[in-house]
């Protein structure tokens, strides 16, 4: 079953790749939201694996627009029934808003510079892409060598990088300087490094979290919340 879900777009992310037999353009547009969040995710857990959900909508002719974020752990990722449920719950989390739906995953890697999908992550990215409308997904991945700076007071360099899977190719690819390029608008670097104080960072809630303690909210709501201050 095709699942659906968004709206609402304040940053904007290109990528292209070339193949032998054609070539495929695709933009992302990422609000400031879920930017924020993935990111601060990613903060909570710095020496460990960081794996959520992005959930969006298909515009145009191919291109995404992601409207928000959905952190589902922090731990290595295995395929169990506790991602299948975490899946579950982030796809209804998305039809509540109408024309949204499950576009990609994001990964946030323990070892520094590690800016691959592993196996297990990938699987579940393809569960993603292959329920996706027209199966067209992303994959985000933190470039954590960039946190430093994405933290400097004025907002510096975003911290992403795309992956996309493309056709029949077998694996998710790094879509690099020499294809395509990722440009971040309306202030999303400007407001993590306001947001991504101590406090912001520890208050952040994947599924891990809610496993443990079901009064913990994986949709963070407060996110957009504190961002209106």
């Amino acid at each position: 079953r095709t699942q659906s879900w968004g709206r609402g777009v304040v940053t904007e992310l290109t990528g292209r790749l070339e193949t032998d037999s054609n070539h495929v353009s695709m933009k992302v547009s990422v609000t400031e939201r879920a930017y924020v969040k993935l990111v601060l995710h990613s903060l909570k857990h710095p020496t460990r694996d960081v794996f959520g959900v992005l959930v969006g909508r298909t515009v145009g002719d191919g291109d995404l627009e992601v409207t928000d974020v959905l952190p589902m752990l922090h731990s290595t990722i295995s395929v169990t029934p506790s991602v299948e449920i975490a899946l579950e719950q982030f796809g209804l989390h998305a039809e509540l808003s109408v024309g949204q739906h499950l576009v990609g995953v994001y990964a946030a890697n323990e070892r520094l510079g590690d800016l691959q999908l592993g196996h297990n992550q990938a699987k579940v990215a393809d569960v993603v892409k292959g329920n996706a409308p027209g199966k067209n997904a992303v994959v985000f991945v933190v470039d954590s060598e960039k946190i430093n700076q994405a933290l400097e007071l004025n907002g510096g360099p975003h911290v992403l990088q795309m992956l996309i899977k493309d056709g029949e190719s077998t694996k998710w690819d790094l879509v690099g300087s020499q294809s395509g390029h990722i440009a971040l608008a309306g202030g999303a670097t400007a407001t993590l490094a306001k947001m991504a104080t101590d406090d912001a960072i520890k208050k952040v809630t994947d599924f891990d979290d809610h496993l443990d303690d079901p009064g913990l909210d994986w949709r963070n709501g407060w996110v957009e919340d504190a961002m209106g201050k």
